[in-house]
């Protein structure tokens, strides 16, 4: 089995992280002796390499959820939180804040198969489709059952579209394209992807209206990232929270490749093309397209049991130090699976034992600040992969006042390729966190931008989304790509994570890792950190932006 050996990355790391816990803890124990520019001077290369190295080594197995890697993982991030000066963060006076989880793993009894005027066709999963659980039932099947085409699936009247219109598909299976309209910027904010443009809620409405089934139409365009991302969630075992009673559930939740899903339009003699054309234009009724669709898998279920870790940096400020600014990063990745040149551990590197290494770093920093008013909590997530379950836990069951909560930054990747010149804020100009780290990076001759693929809506698809759904101001760093160092081959690098490693099992350290950027990037939100713990104002939402009735 073609596995990276990390012993000697683990002795370094062993080292290191020794060494900083020495030199640290007697700091944080005085309330911290040092300014934000000599704190963040321990933000190091070294730092967040041991952290890494340790987190995603193969003795973790990919950190999947409730595993024995998971709860490694865990222990590992408390110890180092405890290690520079936090304090438990759990409502009980733990390091942990239980998350109950279901498990539910289908497999496809009968695979699918389409029938039409023009004629009959089989699929194979995962090569054209995938179909998970939507629903804690054993099983889930479609008989015969109607295949309609929904545009977008979207149902947003203070856009002023419908997809749906009086067309009841109750018990039927909708086929659906990705993403949300971005011709008209007087709409669905033009290229910028909104909620309604995730998978995700392409489900939930699905489930709403009664749907049997829903099928989400890949392209790498609307997905941002190729199908193969898609299959390694086939014949997994997927996560939830517990189902409340109340809430409509999907039996199947499907993806299909685009050349899937142009043949299952052609068994009804539609093209699909023309069909995309048309849902465009908005507000058009479903399409029935005459063809009937035979599909069922059988679900395995285990309830489990994997966790939040909390630490806090109590303030040093009488008036606010009831108030917390949150930092989050998920720990967990995908664990063990489908092997890929002889490996199947899915070690998760740079998604997300980096951002992990990150929280850690900025937690040592952040122990040693002689003044920090405000307290922070330092969030480390768990099933993030799997639908944000752990921040989504935590937001529904806070440690703390909601109202107290006054805003949260999330680390989800770090720059491993080299240093830029400009630095990406998923959620720019949502709230006045932007404002504030435009600043900033400017004083370090450095730019703010707003993310480059905003039509990918990387706002919904990390764990500062469900902060937001509370109306807590949020956001994210990600890397940058104005490389100062060699750009195009840099930027070659950067760009063959998303097509070739992520979620996949070659997410491994390398000694090719290059931290500087990644230094550079979380010196930067240290000190968005302090600033924040420190300003008299809390952070706001922008007037008019869709999180800021929630606040």
């Amino acid at each position: 089995m073609a596995r990276t050996n990390h012993s000697l990355a683990l002795a370094a790391a062993t080292i290191a992280l020794g060494a900083a816990a020495c030199t640290t803890q007697p700091q944080a124990a005085t309330s911290g002796l040092n300014s934000p520019a000599q704190a963040e001077d321990l933000i190091t290369g070294d730092i967040l390499r041991a952290h890494v190295a340790k987190l995603s080594s193969d003795d973790l197995q990919g950190r999947g959820v409730g595993t024995a890697g998971d709860r490694k993982a865990r222990t590992y991030i408390a110890q180092q939180l405890q290690q520079v000066g936090c304090v438990p963060g759990a409502a009980d006076g733990s390091w942990e804040q239980p998350v109950p989880i279901l498990g539910i793993q289908s497999k496809v009894t009968t695979p699918l198969r389409a029938a039409g005027k023009n004629g009959e066709a089989a699929f194979e999963a995962p090569f054209d489709y995938t179909a998970v659980a939507g629903s804690p039932a054993q099983r889930a099947a479609w008989d015969r059952a109607e295949l309609v085409f929904v545009g977008y699936g979207i149902d947003a009247p203070e856009q002023q579209w419908d997809d749906f219109g009086d067309f009841d598909v109750t018990g039927k299976v909708l086929l659906v394209m990705n993403n949300d309209p971005a011709d008209d910027p007087a709409r669905f904010a033009g290229s910028t992807r909104l909620y309604y443009g995730r998978w995700s809620y392409k489900f939930e409405e699905a489930a709403r209206r009664g749907a049997a089934g829903c099928i989400v139409i890949h392209t790498n365009a609307s997905a941002g990232y190729p199908f193969q991302v898609i299959q390694s969630s086939h014949g997994r075992e997927n996560f939830w929270l517990p189902f409340p009673d109340d809430r409509p559930t999907l039996g199947v939740r499907s993806w299909c490749s685009e050349d899937a899903a142009r043949k299952l339009c052609g068994l009804g003699g539609h093209d699909l093309d023309e069909l995309r054309t048309r849902a465009e234009q908005g507000n058009q009724p479903p399409v029935s397209l005459g063809v009937n669709v035979d599909l069922a898998i059988d679900n395995t279920l285990r309830e489990i049991e994997s966790a939040n870790v909390l630490g806090v940096l109590p303030g040093t400020d009488p008036e606010v130090r009831d108030e917390y600014v949150v930092l989050t990063a998920h720990f967990d990745h995908l664990g063990v699976g489908k092997p890929r040149n002889g490996d199947d551990i899915y070690n998760g590197a740079v998604d997300n034992a980096s951002g992990c290494a990150g929280m850690l770093a900025l937690a040592r920093a952040a122990a040693t600040l002689r003044e920090r008013r405000r307290s922070m909590l330092f969030l480390a997530v768990t099933a993030e992969e799997s639908g944000l379950l752990g921040s989504k836990h935590y937001a529904e069951n806070p440690t703390v006042d909601r109202e107290k909560l006054i805003a949260n930054v999330n680390v989800d990747g770090l720059n491993v390729w080299g240093e830029t010149k400009d630095i990406e804020f998923v959620g720019y100009g949502k709230n006045s966190l932007s404002d504030v780290a435009r600043e900033i990076a400017e004083a370090r001759g450095r730019s703010l931008k707003p993310d480059s693929h905003p039509d990918r809506g990387y706002f919904y698809r990390s764990d500062h989304f469900n902060f937001a759904r509370i109306g807590v101001p949020a956001a994210y760093f990600k890397a940058g790509s104005e490389f100062l160092d060699r750009p195009a081959g840099r930027k070659r690098m950067k760009a063959s994570y998303t097509t070739v490693h992520y979620h996949q099992p070659t997410d491994e350290l390398a000694k090719w890792w290059n931290f500087k950027g990644a230094v550079s990037d979380m010196r930067v939100l240290f000190r968005l950190l302090a600033r924040t713990s420190n300003d008299d104002a809390a952070p706001t939402w922008t007037p008019g932006d869709e999180f800021e009735k929630l606040r």
